[in-house]
């Protein structure tokens, strides 16, 4: 059962331990929003490129031995070039030589001097090369390696799993500068983060009454190429610097102008109008009824209202407390009458009584 399961890891590991696959890609845009961006208002702007290198002077991180290698590529000035290319799906520049300048011009002369040879002194002359209003310059200003590290693992009966990550930051500059003045117009900085990491895992055991030791190693580490963040930094770089100088009016946007409808606010009465297939005269077929028309109040208003209502309630409030006076007056006097009533009539009965204690008849 043992060998069977050695056998097993065996077969395992080597399926494993096999070289991968390599594939051969043409590469796209990192950075979508170069090909995504507006088109220019008007024709490609005609642009060079003189210089645009590696000036960290860094070498390639390593932990064991002192490596010669650069830590990123020398071949940053054809990225750009293919970058401004691509801008707007081609449509923002034209970028003319100027790195291989020499060989350009000694080109030119060869051709000259061979349609001389052949066709004399009548020979076509060459069309003139075009010449750039302006042009970018800059480079690769930092690489800083191991800004975060991080990791984790754990091990439990010799059964051992971790993950470790590294982080690097690489730093690009993009100046634009105007031919005619010499001013530097446009200067932009981006950065973009390298992510390394790796994951494995092993397992260190002993079988067979500890006689047998089973040890088992397993990883995979994967590194985000330099050379991919370097380009990704610099299509990054070439969106800033059309957006920065559509900002600064250096250049437009060919944004499309949607034509909206006039809305009227009135009837036309001059003509006539077809509605639902039938011509109808507005100034005697259309009659429009708007209704009692609302007269909006302003604060003043409002307040010289409340106070008009506040008035006449006190008026009111008057009126009620003349009445209940005045009924508080009548009655009143009725019982003063009802009062006198009463003493009158116990006054009689008084000489009534009187009258007959005097009587000898009886």
């Amino acid at each position: 059962m043992l060998r069977a399961l050695l056998l097993v890891l065996f077969v395992f590991l080597s399926s494993c331990a096999s070289t991968p696959d390599f594939d051969i890609r043409t590469q796209t845009v990192a950075y979508k929003d170069l090909t995504e961006i507006n088109s220019p208002k008007g024709e490609p702007i005609i642009i060079a490129v003189y210089d645009f290198s590696d000036l960290t002077g860094q070498k390639k991180p390593s932990d064991t031995v002192a490596s010669m290698s650069t830590a990123v590529t020398q071949g940053s000035y054809q990225l750009l070039i293919q970058a401004l290319q691509r801008a707007g799906e081609g449509k923002w520049f034209r970028v003319v030589e100027r790195a291989s300048l020499p060989s350009l011009l000694q080109e030119r002369k060869l051709i000259r001097s061979t349609r001389q040879q052949v066709n004399g002194e009548g020979a076509e002359p060459l069309p003139p090369l075009l010449f750039a209003g302006a042009y970018i310059t800059g480079g690769i200003v930092g690489y800083d390696s191991n800004t975060k590290t991080g990791g984790l693992g754990a091990r439990v009966l010799g059964i051992q799993t971790h993950k470790q990550w590294r982080q690097d930051v690489v730093t690009i500059i993009l100046r634009l500068v105007n031919v005619q003045s010499g001013e530097v117009v446009i200067t932009t900085t981006v950065e973009k983060t390298i992510i390394s990491s790796e994951t494995g895992g092993d397992v260190f055991k002993y079988f067979d009454a500890d006689t047998m030791l089973v040890e088992i190693e397993a990883g995979v580490a994967r590194n985000e190429p330099v050379t991919y963040a370097i380009r990704k930094a610099i299509e990054k770089a070439v969106v800033d610097l059309i957006n920065t100088g559509a900002k600064k009016e250096l250049w437009e946007f060919d944004v499309p102008i949607i034509p909206v409808p006039e809305i009227k606010d009135y009837l036309d009465t001059t003509n006539d109008v077809e509605m639902n297939g039938k011509v109808i005269h507005p100034q005697y077929d259309i009659k429009v009824d708007i209704g009692e028309e609302m007269v909006e109040k302003t604060y003043e208003d409002y307040l010289e209202e409340k106070k008009l209502k506040k008035e006449l309630e006190d008026e009111k409030l008057n009126e009620q407390s003349d009445e209940k006076l005045i009924d508080t007056a009548e009655e009143e006097a009725w019982n003063q009458v009802d009062d006198t009533e009463t003493i009158e009539e116990q006054d009689e009965n008084t000489d009534n009584d009187s009258g007959d204690s005097n009587n000898p008849n009886q």
